[in-house]
């Protein structure tokens, strides 16, 4: 079979100018964040490093994963509307290594930029990115972390893709709401959104290494091993019954309106898993087809007409034991497969409560006034019959519905609760003065954030 170099060359320079030809960074654009405190999965893996970039003004992010001797690589691609760079190359079967690294990412379509940073930052490292057995070949894939769940559509870019290579190290994952998962969600198909992130495991059976790593952004919901849907209702929510009951609930219950379905929805979970053994990349791929397929215990549904579903396969080609065939790799990882997306589950944290004290009408006023969200989407905070009310932007979310009133429930630490079901916190912002500066919806690990403008 010919050698894919020649024409992974010229695919990776026009892939890179579609993005390149926009790369002047705005002058106000964030900073990337990529130290990242809290649960981490640490883990032994030669020839493995991995890096995570974020901007907190999203929130969103991306993972990198770095193979510095080049890699053999397949995926698997499935649901109704996946996101991806360079998988159709993964699929000719070119049975060598040439792969530079993988990268999940927030962002849609757009994160798609962030691959191409990462590969730009490894031409810069090349000492000779012309030759093109050096052309950085980084496949991708993406998550959707837009729409509804917050009102800006900052997303990861060059720089991103840059900062997140930069940053790799070996032996260390950030788990939760890091990375790709910044801002993932999952169980939308209940009908309550929960926030998930990105999730790690990690085996060593002999000389042989396994590990799966998931950003999971499903329309099904997360379950656990004893068949347990793992967070729903409220987002502080974990007593939630089978998935069985889910499943019937959802099925004997008041028709809903019909589904829409198009080229774009907002549900994905994208993975990798990576072992040391050597294969071929024919048995690289049905380890790629069965790991995928075991994916379906862990989330249910899963590979919906509205998800996006990735999972790349790779091997660093270190060992070869001949005591694991393929299904035993495929079990064990599918396994570890389960494990990771579990621990992709952020902690929840404590949240306020109803304090059942009003606030005094003097009070209520300092409050007053338009909030920004985004370009175009506001919110108006006004004080009616003694308390505050909240008029959500024009654009609907899953805190706020659309240019309807919502009052403002006092809370304990002086917060306040959104009269919602979901009941979310709504915590106002002080300047250097004391003055209201601002207000915060979700504060703490998914910060939706406004800024006053009056």
């Amino acid at each position: 079979m010919p050698r894919p170099q020649a024409f992974l060359a010229v695919l990776a320079c026009g892939f890179a100018g579609v993005f390149c030809s926009q790369a002047a960074a705005p002058a106000t654009a964030p900073a990337p964040v990529t130290n990242f405190d809290g649960p981490a999965l640490t883990f032994d893996f030669p020839g493995l490093l991995i890096g995570a970039a974020e901007y907190e003004a999203g929130p969103t992010g991306t993972t990198v994963f770095d193979f510095p001797g080049k890699v053999k690589a397949a995926v698997d691609v499935r649901g109704g509307s996946p996101v991806t760079v360079f998988t159709d190359s993964l699929r000719q079967g070119y049975d060598e290594a040439y792969v530079d690294a993988i990268v999940l990412s927030g962002g849609s379509a757009y994160g798609l930029a962030s691959v191409a940073g990462v590969a730009d930052e490894i031409k810069r490292r090349s000492p000779d990115p012309g030759d093109w057995n050096n052309v950085a070949v980084v496949p991708g894939a993406v998550i959707f972390d837009l729409g509804d769940r917050r009102y800006n559509a900052v997303t990861p870019d060059l720089a991103l893709g840059r900062a997140a290579l930069q940053a790799a190290v070996a032996g260390r994952f950030a788990l939760g709401a890091h990375g790709a998962g910044r801002f993932a969600m999952q169980g939308g198909y209940f009908g309550a959104p929960q926030h998930s992130g990105q999730g790690g495991a990690f085996g060593r059976y002999g000389p042989t290494r396994i590990a799966v790593f998931t950003v999971v952004n499903a329309f099904g919901a997360v379950v656990d091993r004893s068949g347990h849907v793992t967070r729903c209702g409220r987002p502080t929510t974990t007593a939630c019954g089978t998935i069985a009951e889910s499943m019937a609930q959802k099925v004997t219950a008041r028709p809903a309106a019909p589904e829409k379905t198009g080229a774009s929805t907002a549900h994905t979970t994208i993975s990798i898993v990576v072992t040391n053994q050597k294969m071929s990349i024919a048995e690289l791929q049905r380890l790629a087809t069965q790991v995928h397929s075991s994916m379906a215990r862990a989330i249910q549904p899963f590979s919906s007409i509205f998800d996006g579903d990735t999972l790349f396969a790779v091997t660093t080609s270190e060992v070869d034991d001949p005591r694991l065939s393929i299904s035993d790799l495929g079990t064990l990882a599918g396994e570890l497969a389960w494990d990771a997306v579990l621990s992709s589950q952020p902690a929840l944290a404590e949240r306020p409560h109803p304090s059942g004290q009003a606030v005094p009408a003097p009070d209520l006023e300092k409050y007053r006034g338009t909030y920004v969200f985004a370009p175009g989407s506001e919110a108006g905070v006004a004080v009616q019959n003694g308390r505050l009310v909240i008029t959500a932007p024009a654009r609907a979310s899953l805190y706020l519905p659309s240019r309807q009133d919502v009052a403002l429930i006092p809370a304990t630490g002086g917060d306040f609760l959104l009269d919602t079901p979901r009941a979310d916190v709504v915590r106002f912002t002080f300047d250097a003065r004391g003055r209201v500066d601002g207000l915060i919806v979700e504060p703490g690990a998914w910060p939706v954030r406004a800024t006053r403008k009056d």
